[in-house]
């Protein structure tokens, strides 16, 4: 009698849109929204309304804004600006926190700024995170599913 286990191509990138989810055991992370703004004529800013839903029973999920970053169609990645992030939170307030913790069967929400080359071609956003016991059964897709931001 012999095991057979499926097994995902590591290399394989799943792209999604708006409102879909990306699941990470019992989290799910959304983009619910994004503006592009341009900021001069080399830069362009990237405004990505980010949602986690906690869906567990018992634990809190903590998490920081450094949990999104954007790749660009060559690899480059690009972080959240945090000073940006807390600038717009005085002028439009998104109840910003350095270090948010979602706490079980809740969702919190954050806007995230990216500023990016205007020759950056098709940018995605994709999360980071730790290790989670059901990262196990799903060979850890949450590292390669990316939001199409196009």
């Amino acid at each position: 009698m012999g095991l057979s286990l499926s097994c995902k191509n590591g290399s394989e990138h799943l792209e999604i849109g708006l409102n879909e989810k990306i699941h990470h055991d019992n989290f799910v992370y959304l983009v619910t929204g994004f503006e592009v703004l341009s900021v001069d004529e080399y830069t362009k800013r990237y405004v990505v309304k980010f949602k986690v839903i906690n869906n567990d029973e018992v634990l809190k999920h903590t998490w920081k804004n450094s949990i999104a970053y954007i790749v660009d169609s060559k690899g480059n990645i690009y972080n959240n600006n945090k000073k940006l992030q807390i600038k717009l939170n005085e002028l439009e307030p998104f109840e910003w926190q350095n270090e948010y913790h979602t706490y079980p069967k809740s969702e919190e929400t954050t806007t995230l700024i990216f500023d990016l080359p205007k020759k950056v071609a098709k940018p995605y956003l994709k999360v980071k995170g730790e290790f989670f016991i059901g990262d196990v059964l799903d060979l850890s897709e949450y590292k390669k599913m990316k939001v199409k931001l196009f």
